[in-house]
């Protein structure tokens, strides 16, 4: 259960970055980017930690 929601909630946070990241043109190092990047990268390793220990 806990997979599932952290599976979507990166699929969240993808869209949200693809979105800023377009409203932004594409200016990589602004905060926003920065920070939901950061929160995505969070969540794909605990992804992956859940991943290795199944």
């Amino acid at each position: 259960m806990i997979e599932k929601s952290i599976q979507e909630r990166i699929l969240l946070l993808r869209e949200e970055l693809y979105v800023i990241s377009n409203q932004l043109n594409y200016e990589l190092t602004h905060p926003k980017l920065v920070t939901i990047s950061q929160q995505l990268d969070q969540l794909l390793n605990q992804y992956a930690n859940i991943q290795q220990k199944s």
